[in-house]
């Protein structure tokens, strides 16, 4: 797999160097800034037999090849393919990765790789059973982990790791690669979620959603809650939790700085909406909607909170 252009002067900070390679790395950053592709590059690099003169897998040689099936050398841990419908790791994950680093390599001096990727997705006990791995790594081994929330790692496996901090696209970095992807209709989209390309790509199937939920939300004081409809909140309910803290934001920040950052074809609208907002009622509902995104992945009753949170933003409005 081939870097994003944005990840080539972090690709080539890294030390490559073998006699200085760290036994473990905890990759940090934005899931749609490229960050599990980025440390995915990385475990193909130790895994390949001819690399490149920037030091990525060559992608041809017999390993790389065998790479693209299952080599017996790597181990690649997704919990959404790797836990079915459990969203957490389990330790009898993680003790399967033992016994795999306790195999000897199909060659001589060949590296061993795990990649674990949402590795906050790390039960208390699977956690527990990984560090006493990174505080005895087999020679030749190497633990690749992928994170968007170190805080909820223990700080005792972040202290065993390498940290790699995966960057995140500037707006014309972002731009440029929708548009060499075929999708620079969908720049306008960037803001919405914060420069990264892959989320914009990702959720090009709920363009047409957004535009209804925020020509909603765009009715201010006379929305109607007969208008929400169930498809709204029966599938990413923190995005559109998401959606509507971003469209709060872009209220409150014109009518502090007459300035907006999210919904720049929307802003004569955005201006009638600030003029008639109370700010102590704005900013009341600017935290309940921070509460909600917080539970926003919880099985929470979304109608009500959902319903709840409309009912207060038209009270927002004069």
């Amino acid at each position: 797999m081939s870097l994003y252009p944005w990840q080539e002067k972090a690709w080539g900070r890294l030390n490559h160097d073998n006699a200085k390679l760290h036994h473990a790395y905890l990759f940090i950053g934005a899931l749609g800034s490229g960050l599990e592709e980025f440390a995915n590059t990385l475990a193909m690099s130790l895994i390949c037999s001819n690399l490149t003169s920037t030091k990525q897998s060559c992608g041809i040689c017999q390993d790389c090849q065998w790479a693209l099936t299952e080599h017996p050398n790597l181990k690649i841990i997704n919990n959404s393919v790797e836990e079915g419908a459990s969203k957490n790791i389990s330790i009898e994950s993680i003790r399967n990765l033992k016994r795999f680093l306790e195999l000897s390599s199909h060659k001589i001096g060949g590296n061993k790789v795990i990649l674990i990727n949402n590795a906050e997705s790390l039960t208390l006990n699977a956690a527990n059973s990984l560090l006493k791995m990174l505080e005895e790594p087999p020679e030749n081994s190497y633990l690749i982990l992928t994170t968007d929330n170190i805080s909820s790692l223990l700080p005792t496996i972040v202290s065993r790791c390498a940290i790699v901090s995966s960057p995140k696209p500037t707006h014309e970095e972002a731009k440029s690669f929708l548009k060499m992807e075929g999708h620079e209709n969908l720049s306008s989209q960037l803001p919405l979620f914060n420069n990264l390309p892959m989320d914009v790509i990702i959720h090009q199937e709920n363009s047409d959603l957004f535009k209804t939920i925020i020509s909603e939300f765009e009715k201010g004081k006379d929305l109607e809650l007969m208008s929400i409809q169930p498809k709204w909140l029966s599938g990413d309910f923190p995005m559109i939790i998401g959606l509507f803290q971003k469209w709060l934001y872009d209220i409150f920040l014109f009518k502090m700085t007459s300035n907006f950052h999210f919904f720049e074809s929307k802003k004569d609208n955005i201006k009638k909406l600030s003029d008639a907002a109370d700010i102590s009622k704005l900013l009341k509902l600017v935290k309940s909607a921070n509460k909600i995104k917080l539970i926003s992945n919880k099985p929470i009753n979304k109608d009500i909170t959902f319903d709840t949170l409309m009912v207060e933003y038209r009270n927002v409005f004069k």
